[in-house]
């Protein structure tokens, strides 16, 4: 007989990685009874003890590249090259701990992610066009990104022509 895992309710999915205070940490351990996380600080390079409720507060998710490209409707290889050739910042990486400290992943921000969208919207898609100007018709809006961001929902409105387009709408409380 297979037993099925048991879920507790009221209980939010675990973040291993996340950002705090623009520093790159994994969850080591979690106590709630004594309101304690202990992470390891990729940064600083050492074990760190932050009260639970103000972690959980102000934390930001570690975004994969896989998970940017994605996101922002591009290749795994685009961002890569990009990274790369310099016109991306290198992101913070999670590294082995177990002394060798080899690169395992790098992990972006919230406000990386930003900065890639702000740079790939300037960046033309395909072969150039003679009068120079780009075409990248498919990038997601800024409201698209903030959405993806927050988990939270983007309203879209039908136009005369048929064409879906993204409005905003006031969150509901």
């Amino acid at each position: 007989m297979v037993k099925n895992k048991r879920t507790k309710s009221g209980v939010g999915e675990r973040w291993t990685y996340f950002y705090l205070n623009e520093k790159l940490h994994k969850t080591i351990s979690v106590n709630r009874s004594d309101n304690l996380l202990v992470a390891w600080d990729y940064k600083e390079g050492k074990r760190v003890a932050y009260v639970l409720s103000d972690a959980y507060r102000h934390r930001q998710r570690a975004y994969t590249t896989t998970q940017v490209a994605h996101m922002l409707d591009r290749h795994y290889d685009t961002i890569i090259r990009h990274i790369d050739a310099g016109s991306i910042p290198y992101p913070q990486h999670a590294y082995s701990l177990n002394g060798k400290r080899r690169i395992i992943r790098y992990l972006f921000s919230e406000n990386d992610i930003r900065q890639i969208h702000d740079f790939l919207k300037t960046v033309h898609i395909g072969r150039p066009r003679h009068d120079e100007k780009i075409t990248n018709s498919n990038m997601i809006s800024n409201a698209e990104l903030e959405a993806l961001l927050r988990n939270s929902t983007v309203l879209y409105t039908k136009t005369g022509d048929g064409e879906f387009v993204p409005v905003w709408k006031q969150p509901e409380w």
